[in-house]
């Protein structure tokens, strides 16, 4: 698989995107995991003493504002399409961030971003299905697909990383502990923030990317000022 090449510009934008949708996650991804247990099928979830504690109040005070602008499956299902531009931003960082990795890489890293690639792919796809066209069994098939790949390549990425010395260190070890990071989380929602960790880890990354070129490029201006500048005559 052939490493992508983008200018330190185009890297820049991929890290504030990405830095945006982590920050728009804050709100979008717990209103999605809301909408869902209205559903008949996440109802369970609310019944679950880990999520009702938290999410009873919750749809008490959100859901005449923002939970009952349609039926419960339409409510989730407008929400939801809140993934799929996530998703993309999250795809566009890791891309912008593989490009700018040493050209010699571990075994390990190396398979992580392939697998990572792939999985974000099949994500992309499956929510677009799922969210935009309302293919929902199908694309809920090719979700599981997603995930399946997913979970393996964020712990192979994050092992890989962390063998690299990555910086920022909390990224890779989120992404090496995305597995409990999951469950924990659907243990006290729903299957909606499953992904939630990996969408905040691409955000932090976003943000160091966006100060890594931001920094390069103020030191290659202030190089390129102190060369052209006249000596001082003695």
């Amino acid at each position: 698989m052939q490493r992508p090449s983008f200018t330190d510009t185009t890297i820049r934008r991929c890290g504030v995107a990405a830095v945006v949708l982590a920050v728009a996650s804050l709100v979008f991804a717990p209103l999605n995991a809301l909408a869902r247990m209205q559903t008949a099928d996440g109802r369970t979830d609310l019944d679950n003493p880990l999520a009702s504690w938290w999410a009873r109040p919750a749809l008490d005070a959100l859901q005449p504002w923002l939970l009952d602008f349609g039926s419960a499956d339409t409510v989730y299902l407008t929400y939801g399409k809140f993934n799929l531009i996530a998703l993309l931003a999250v795809s566009a960082c890791l891309l912008a961030t593989w490009s700018r990795r040493p050209s010699r890489l571990g075994r390990t890293e190396r398979w992580g971003w392939r697998l990572s690639i792939l999985s974000y792919a099949v994500m992309c796809a499956a929510q677009f299905a799922v969210y935009w066209l309302g293919v929902v069994d199908t694309g809920y098939l090719v979700m599981l697909l997603g995930m399946l790949i997913g979970i393996p390549a964020s712990i192979t990425l994050g092992i890989g990383l962390l063998r690299a010395r990555f910086q920022p260190r909390a990224a890779a070890w989120v992404l090496a502990l995305d597995l409990p990071l999951s469950v924990a989380l659907v243990a006290v929602s729903t299957q909606a923030l499953g992904m939630w960790p990996r969408m905040l880890v691409w955000g932090l990354i976003g943000w160091s990317l966006w100060r890594e070129t931001r920094d390069d490029e103020l030191a290659s201006v202030r190089g390129g000022q102190a060369m052209s500048s006249p000596r001082r005559r003695r």
